[in-house]
């Protein structure tokens, strides 16, 4: 009889010990949402250039064949995807609905595609709210320096970086109601 109430005091004991393991677990759980949560409000980095340096020198063209450089109007919204990139295709769309949005239009919007098999089709679906370019030979890719994709950046006067992420939904700064695309005029 008493092995069998020193096996029940021990089942109870391993019990409580578990009970007691799951609920710290379910509070560190919890408090590691609570932090998540705050990151992606606040908007989770770019693997590039930190906030606050400046853009290297580059010259791109955009699709209507205006010229790129770092010395953009300030608040220029600027997203970097890639073909091969699945989270760039899942992020188009937001990035879509946050051009829309950017106060100052289409003309403070890029949307750059990078890479081996960059082409303006990937960004097709951009085109009304932002100027696409097609950076081919990697030169806006190197002088932001980005090492992951997607990369969103808004730009300050003289190519600083005054934010950078990975997600559209967190670039802070958007006008309330959309803006009107712009029409699309061929270039000569």
């Amino acid at each position: 009889m008493s092995v069998l109430v020193a096996v029940v005091v021990l089942s109870s004991a391993v019990c409580a010990f578990n009970t007691a393991l799951l609920v710290a677990v379910v509070r560190r759980l919890r408090y590691q949402s609570e932090l998540l949560s705050e990151v992606e409000r606040q908007g989770v980095p770019a693997r590039a250039l930190p906030r606050g340096d400046t853009v290297g020198d580059f010259l791109g063209y955009d699709t209507r064949g205006r010229a790129v450089t770092p010395d953009v109007p300030a608040a220029t919204l600027v997203g970097f995807f890639s073909p091969t990139c699945a989270s760039c295709r899942r992020e188009r769309a937001r990035f879509r609905a946050v051009a829309a949005r950017w106060p100052g239009g289409s003309e403070r919007v890029l949307a750059v595609v990078t890479g081996p098999d960059a082409s303006a089709r990937f960004l097709d679906r951009l085109d009304p709210v932002a100027r696409i370019v097609v950076d081919a030979d990697n030169a806006m890719r190197h002088a932001f320096g980005i090492e992951g994709f997607p990369a969103i950046f808004v730009l300050a006067e003289s190519g600083c970086l005054s934010w950078t992420g990975i997600h559209a939904d967190a670039v802070p700064g958007l006008a309330a109601d959309p803006v009107a695309p712009q029409p699309r005029r061929p270039h000569p």
